[in-house]
């Protein structure tokens, strides 16, 4: 059994963290404007788009 420091277990560990967080995170260099506009044009977010617009002139008329 290889016998290693904790240093050197909490560097391996460490290491091992950023690469799943960056699998499952992806590149943390994205900004909002890269973001925006992601929805894709389809029957189901022209329908959410419909409701959420509708939603808020009703809201704003209260």
């Amino acid at each position: 059994m290889e016998i290693t420091s904790v240093e050197d277990r909490l560097k391996r560990i460490e290491r091992e963290f950023d690469k799943l967080k960056h699998e499952v995170l992806g590149p943390r260099n994205k900004t909002w404007r890269q973001t925006v506009g992601m929805i894709p044009d389809d029957e189901v977010s022209r329908s959410a788009e419909k409701l959420g617009r509708e939603w808020r002139e009703q809201a704003n008329k209260d």
